[in-house]
């Protein structure tokens, strides 16, 4: 739960007045300056699709009972996500901030409120009929506007169907004086000899009400013109230079979201000769598979290779060893991406490869601190870049509008997030929405989150309210199940390959809750040296293995030695091990999909156990945390 937001640029847009549109710089290209409109930080704002508009006034109308399509159809609506407890955004049309969504974790629902400028638009149109407002006298107006909150003696008339947590409009002869959260009931309200705060009123400082006409996203493009270009030209400027810089064979990394089509864009305009990369995670929405065949298609028309680094189905064979991920868990992503994508590199591209992605900024604070070019550790084989990494969404959108690229139809379904459908870094607000949109997708992991939900002894709300989505709770999770009433473990486990240690004569004594089999344990015994072997055991150095237990000289060496175990018992067969090894030393076998290490290859650098997610990610508390 973040407390804040957190400040990545400038926290503004511009918009023209004539046009009535969004500018991505400070001049129309008609009309030339535009007038500022201050939005929430990081104000990486995005246009609203026609499903978003009907998800808007479908939630305004269930809370003030009106149609606010009155004020935003046919009009160029923005949405600006902002921190908060779960998803937030704010609704902009017309060079203000009308309002916002809320999506409450607690209650499981969206909640609308209103700017003063669109309580103005509303209640001119509508006035008593719509709900959610209380009338004060006139003495209460200016401290009202000055900041003061809303006094049951103040009040003339309310609205019946106010209740406690509501968001309502305050109107003083005619006039919208304030918004804020009703602190008590319609039958309070107008209780003279109530006490207290009745509205918790939002201090406003500046009004910004205007009406615009509507605009098409023509005009939008038009108006913008000179400043995307200027956009374009450093993009391909800095994708040409990086690229005779490194002196490596160009690719793009496609994942089928509107800024790696931003990239694949720019990359048609400035590259003759170049590779896309679609990693397919075995999780992605049936509706990314249909489109990304379909730019395949297009490209290839065009004689640009298009290469699939298929994780087939890993995700789901590797919950058994993982258990489900989760924002602090993300062993998904090694097992689905990194893996699959450093073995394709290696295999197409021995020698490295210059991969252009679609990073951004605004898209997270770690990403804000990330340079923009990069060697990624984990895929030793790539250099990163990304072109359009000072973007916004508004700006990916207006370049993907302005030369008509074929976009994902998943952006039309109210999908902010386009990657693995059940991604832990969802929030509740776009599960809900998931659950709405592609029922049947959700079904099927929640089906496999029951079997977790049952093994680990959770509550029924560890599924209702995301709790899975934390392998240890974050103090917001802790205190929203608190606030729920139930009891949630702060941190999970699960560790199929258990061990115990003694010391015994001067040798440490290791034994794990299995059999343990020389035949697999030979595979990859070369990792931790020389090997050599009798009828009975495995000797590396100076650690044993037998069938029942492993002796060691030191404690270090026995510790080891259960890496090993649990690298030859668990391993998924990601590959990122495959593309770290120096010396082509592993391979994954095609029948088991474990890797085994090629003994005469294989220099015991340890460099494999130094990026294996079962080590890195499972078992931090023994290994090193990433």
């Amino acid at each position: 739960m973040r407390k804040g937001p957190v400040f990545l640029g400038k926290a503004h847009i511009h918009w023209c007045e004539e046009c009535n549109v969004p500018l991505i710089s400070e001049k129309c290209d008609i009309h030339g300056e535009g007038f500022r409109v201050d939005l929430t930080p990081p104000a990486d704002v995005r246009l609203a699709f026609e499903k978003d508009l009907e998800f808007i006034k479908r939630e305004f109308k269930a809370h003030y009972g009106v149609d606010v399509g009155e004020i935003l159809d046919g009009k160029v609506v923005l949405l600006n996500k902002t921190p908060g407890e779960d998803d937030v955004y704010e609704i902009i049309v017309d060079g203000y901030v009308f309002g916002w969504l809320r999506f409450d974790p607690l209650e499981l629902k969206w909640k609308p409120g209103l700017k003063i400028e669109g309580a103005i638009a509303l209640w001119k149109r509508f006035g008593k009929n719509m709900k959610k407002w209380v009338i004060v006298d006139k003495g209460a107006k200016e401290p009202i506007k000055n900041g003061a909150n809303v006094l049951p003696v103040g009040v003339i008339e309310a609205e019946e169907s106010i209740r406690i947590g509501d968001d309502v409009i305050v109107v003083c002869e005619d006039e919208v004086i304030a918004t804020g959260i009703a602190k008590k009931n319609y039958e309070q309200l107008i209780d003279k000899k109530e006490r207290g705060t009745g509205i918790k009123t939002r201090h406003q400082k500046k009004v910004q009400y205007r009406e615009g006409k509507k605009a098409t996203m023509e005009e939008v493009i038009k108006a913008n013109k000179s400043a995307l270009e200027e956009r374009v030209k450093e993009a391909r400027a800095f994708m040409r230079t990086t690229a005779q810089n490194t002196n490596k064979p160009i690719a793009v990394a496609f994942s089928g979201g509107k800024d790696s089509l931003a990239v694949l864009g720019l990359a048609l305009e400035e590259f003759e000769n170049f590779t896309v990369f679609f990693n397919n995670t075995g999780i992605e929405f049936p509706e990314t598979l249909e489109y990304v065949r379909e730019i395949k298609q297009d490209l290839e028309k065009r004689n640009i290779k298009f290469i699939v680094a298929d994780a087939g189905d890993a995700f789901w064979s590797s919950l058994s060893v993982f258990s489900p991920p989760g924002r602090d868990y993300r062993w998904c992503c090694k097992v689905t991406k990194l893996g699959p994508i450093t073995l394709t590199i290696k295999e197409h591209y021995p020698n490295g490869v210059l991969m252009f992605v679609g990073q951004r900024k605004y898209e997270s604070l770690q990403r804000y601190k990330q340079p923009r070019v990069w060697k990624n550790p984990w895929v030793p084989n790539e250099i990163g870049a990304s072109p359009i990494f000072h973007w916004n969404a508004l700006e990916v959108w207006l370049y993907i509008f302005s030369r008509k690229l074929k976009y994902n139809p998943l952006y039309e379904n109210r999908l902010d997030r386009i990657g693995c459908f059940m991604c832990p870094s969802s929030s509740l607000a776009e599960i809900q929405t998931l659950k709405e949109e592609k029922p049947q997708l959700w079904e099927k992991w929640e089906s496999e989150l029951r079997k977790w939900k049952e093994r680990f002894g959770m509550p029924e709300e560890w599924i209702t309210y995301g709790f899975w989505r934390w392998r240890r709770l974050t103090k917001g999770q802790k205190a929203i199940a608190k606030e729920l009433g139930v009891k949630i473990p702060e941190k999970r486990t699960w560790e199929p390959i258990r061990y115990s240690l003694e010391e015994r004569d001067g040798e440490f004594i290791l034994k794990i809750n299995t059999k343990i089999l020389l035949k697999r344990i030979k595979e990859v015994a070369p990792i931790l040296g020389e090997v050599s072997e009798d009828k009975n055991s495995i000797r590396v150095k100076t650690i044993v293995f037998t069938e029942e237990e492993v002796r060691a000289k030191s404690r270090e060496d026995a510790i080891r030695a259960y890496y090993l175990i649990k690298r030859a018992y668990e391993c998924v067969g990601c590959g990122v091990c495959v593309g770290k090894c120096p010396e082509n030393a592993l391979r994954i076998n095609p029948h088991t999909k474990k890797i085994e290490v090629d003994s005469a290859k294989c220099i015991h650098c340890e460099e494999c156990m130094e990026v294996c997610p079962l080590l890195k990610i499972k078992n931090p508390q023994e290994g090193s945390q990433l």
